[in-house]
C-alpha cells in the first residue's frame, strides 16, 4: 500500500534560511556603503579640480587669487576674512558673483565670470546648514559631497592665517615651507567631517582630501 509522503519546512530549516539571508544582506549593505563612500571621495577630488581651474581662470583675468576664508563684508567695503581661515565664503563670492556680490555690475572690469556652475543645493553655511536671509553672501560656502564646507586659502595669507606646512621630512621644507607654496590650498574634511586644527596642520587627517599630496590623494 503506497503512502503519500508529506514534506514541510522545519523550524530549524527556516532559521537557517533567515540567517543566510541576514548574512547576505549585511554583506550587500557593507559593499554598497563602501561604494557610496568611494564615489563621494572621487566626486570630491573632481570638484577640487574644478575649483582649481575656476580659481586659475579668475587669477588670469583679475591678476590675483580670490581672498581666503569667509567674512561678513563685501567689497568695496574693507573685507574682513576670518583668521585662522574658515571655509570658502570669499572664494564662492569671487567665482560666482564678483567680490561685490553683483555679477551684472562686477567690482572689477576684468571680472568675466561666473567662473563655474555650482549646484545651489550644495551651498550652505560653515556648519553645513541651510542659508537664511541673515547669512552674509561672503559666509555662503561651497559644500563638499559630505556636506561640509570646503576650506580655501591663498598663498598670500599662509603666514597670517595658518596655511598647511609641508612635513618636516619633505626635501622642500627648507625653502618652501607650505604645500602649494605660491598658489593656494583647498581642503575637504572628508567622510568624518573633521580635521587636525593644530596650527599649520589643517587637511592632514587620514581622510582629508586636498589639492596637494594629502592622505587620500
Amino acid at each position: 500500500m503506497n503512502k503519500r509522503l508529506k514534506y514541510g519546512v522545519t523550524l530549524l530549516e527556516l532559521i537557517v534560511v533567515l540567517v543566510i539571508i541576514a548574512i547576505l544582506s549585511t554583506v550587500a549593505a557593507g559593499v554598497y556603503t563602501k561604494e557610496v563612500l568611494r564615489a563621494k571621495v572621487a566626486r570630491t577630488r573632481a570638484e577640487i579640480r574644478t575649483l582649481e581651474v575656476a580659481i586659475n581662470r579668475y587669477e588670469i583675468d583679475t591678476g590675483q587669487y580670490p581672498p581666503s576664508s569667509s567674512g561678513t563684508n563685501l567689497a568695496p567695503s574693507p573685507i574682513n576674512p576670518v583668521s585662522p581661515f574658515e571655509g570658502s565664503g570669499y572664494l564662492q563670492t569671487s567665482l560666482r558673483a564678483s567680490l561685490n556680490g553683483n555679477s551684472a555690475a562686477p567690482l572689477s572690469l576684468r571680472w568675466f565670470g561666473p567662473y563655474l556652475d555650482w549646484d545651489e543645493n550644495r551651498l550652505g553655511t560653515l556648519t553645513g546648514t541651510a542659508i537664511t536671509a541673515a547669512t552674509s553672501p561672503a559666509e555662503i560656502q561651497f559644500l563638499d559631497p559630505f556636506y561640509g564646507a570646503y576650506y580655501y586659502i591663498r598663498s598670500d595669507d599662509y603666514a597670517t592665517m595658518g596655511g598647511t606646512f609641508l612635513p618636516a621630512s619633505s626635501p622642500y621644507r627648507a625653502t618652501e615651507t607650505y604645500y602649494n607654496a605660491s598658489t593656494f590650498q583647498i581642503i575637504s574634511f572628508g567622510p568624518n567631517g573633521t580635521s587636525d586644527f593644530t596650527p599649520n596642520a589643517l587637511g592632514t587627517d587620514g581622510d582629508d582630501i586636498t589639492n596637494w599630496d594629502g592622505p587620500l590623494n
